[in-house]
């Protein structure tokens, strides 16, 4: 059965490296997929075989506003939220400006609300001596660093302030990323060590992180922290993804889910929370699980998995234009939409009720559904990017 695996892949790779070449993978309609990925019979009877429409993509655009609008109201009504989310709170907001295509007001209007978050964030760290930061501490200020980076710019005292801050951090810990972590992370890239899917979404996390403070002036990295994405996305060429027949209950197992946004979250090491562009080069094996699993996972119908699906897809170049299951993700995501009378935090999931959702469900749904819906112009990979990082240890296809 490996042997099987690895030959169906290395087939995949020789075969989607010419699809990348000739330009996005994307499949107009469901005769043009594989067989593996098209839709099952009952599912492909409720699909509407109809293109794209202009009033579909006004309809979209309307729900990502209402999706924005959303996110900032909870946070206006509870602004203890941005310290329950902490950094989400701000990435929620700003990661639907990434690879913009929205309306400049739109990304005004979130680059604003995302700030607010950001100070409430950093303020009460401005009184704070840089021998009163600890290690522990590294993790929380570190993404508070990369975002004042971005949004307040380099020459920002508060940036100043955070950055040297983190770095404190960051010397308290020593030489060892282990400390940095709290994982003991080698011997599970070294393949001597059992691990699970938790544990490697946690690193995935991680490796994100060490990314973005390659791109912040001033921000102190080591070369085990430089090095740790290249290695991670080495180990994840062989990490098992597993298909969905495998499991007990199908797309429903929670094994399944949690190792399916396990897959959508490796596609953002190559593409930086989905600001740079993805190529099926960067992993077949990556690519082709997003497609085989398309289906079931529509089929299950989880909002945010969905939606983090559809995201996958766009990255590649695809659109509700060019690509069947961006068009029927797409459309799904806005009739569940509509079916919460135009909310997305109004969608709940089969036996969940208000009582089970808390600040962080809420902005998730909202979140996961606006970048699931939105069009955008992918960002070129330039040096001293977190795009142009990534293309130094992983080469853009020629």
């Amino acid at each position: 059965m490996q042997t099987f695996g690895k030959l169906r892949f290395s087939v995949l790779s020789l075969s989607f490296s010419a699809i990348a070449h000739a330009g996005p993978p994307c499949f107009p309609d469901i005769d043009s997929l594989p067989e593996e990925w098209r839709p099952g019979a009952e599912v492909a009877e409720s699909l509407d075989p109809e293109p794209w429409s202009p009033s579909e993509a006004q309809d979209a655009v309307r729900s990502i506003w209402l999706g924005v609008e959303e996110m900032i109201a909870l946070y206006e009504r509870n602004p203890a939220a941005a310290e329950d989310l902490w950094e989400d709170s701000v990435a929620s907001l700003i990661e639907v400006t990434y690879s913009s295509a929205n309306d400049p007001e739109l990304d005004r209007s979130a680059r604003e609300a995302a700030l607010r978050n950001l100070s409430r964030l950093i303020s009460p760290y401005l009184d704070r001596t840089l021998d009163s930061m600890d290690c522990d501490e590294f993790k929380d200020v570190v993404p508070l660093a990369v975002y004042a980076h971005t949004q307040l710019g380099p020459d920002d005292p508060h940036t100043g302030k955070i950055v040297d801050l983190t770095n404190a951090a960051l010397r308290d810990c020593g030489p060892s990323l282990e400390a940095v972590m709290g994982i003991d992370y080698q011997p599970v890239l070294d393949g001597t060590d059992e691990t699970d899917d938790e544990e490697v979404f946690d690193l995935v996390i991680w490796s994100l992180l060490f990314i973005e403070v390659q791109t912040v002036p001033g921000l102190e990295t080591t070369e085990e922290m430089r090095a740790f994405a290249p290695a991670l996305w080495e180990y994840l060429k062989t990490y098992p993804l597993d298909e969905v027949e495998t499991f007990e209950d199908g797309a429903e197992d929670e094994d399944f889910i949690d190792q399916a946004y396990l897959a959508t979250h490796i596609a953002y090491i190559p593409t930086g929370n989905h600001r740079f562009p993805l190529y099926v080069e960067d992993s077949p094996r990556l690519f082709d699980y997003h497609r085989r699993h398309f289906y079931p996972v529509l089929e299950m119908g989880e909002l945010d998995l969905v939606a983090e699906f559809v995201d996958s897809l766009r990255q590649y170049g695809c659109t509700p234009e060019n690509d069947v299951q961006v068009r029927d993700g797409t459309r799904y995501l806005l009739d569940v939409f509509h079916a919460g009378d135009d909310s997305w935090m109004a969608y709940r999931e089969p036996g969940e009720t208000d009582d089970d959702v808390d600040s962080y469900d809420l902005i998730h749904k909202a979140w996961t559904g606006v970048l699931g819906v939105r069009g955008r112009a992918i960002e070129p990979a330039e040096p001293g990017t977190y795009g142009g990082v990534v293309r130094s240890w992983l080469p853009a296809p020629h």
